[in-house]
């Protein structure tokens, strides 16, 4: 089962998010902080991370640059998740190195569809 880290401060939005990827078959894990996602991804593999844009302290941008550093996920997919307008999102995505963005709010279908995107994309 492909493994999903979201780092997002908002419970309800993590519990909301979580719901919605475990109904599509994912193993998925939350964290509230950048800086928790960062120490989750050097004990945890994961086969993609949703990263909200919007966190106290370390932003998206950073956590992203952070996660881009290290050796086990450097290579994996890591998609900002933000309500910001769509030519905003595009902006941040590229200068943090992240594959994409789904902005806030979404339809399920569509969503699972774009996550199995993302990851099939970084596979070799």
């Amino acid at each position: 089962m492909d493994r999903i880290l979201i780092i997002q401060d908002s419970p309800s939005v993590n519990a909301m998010l979580k719901f919605r990827l475990e109904s599509g078959g994912f193993s998925v894990e939350t964290v509230e902080s950048g800086e928790e996602g960062v120490e989750k991804t050097k004990a945890h593999q994961y086969e993609l991370i949703l990263l909200d844009y919007n966190l106290p302290g370390m932003n998206g941008s950073q956590v992203c640059r952070i996660l881009r550093e290290q050796a086990n996920t450097q290579n994996t997919p890591i998609v900002l998740i933000s309500a910001k307008d769509e030519d905003k999102l595009i902006q941040i995505t590229k200068e943090a190195g992240a594959d994409g963005y789904i902005g806030l709010p979404f339809e399920g279908k569509k969503f699972i569809e774009k996550i199995t995107g993302f990851m099939k994309a970084r596979k070799p």
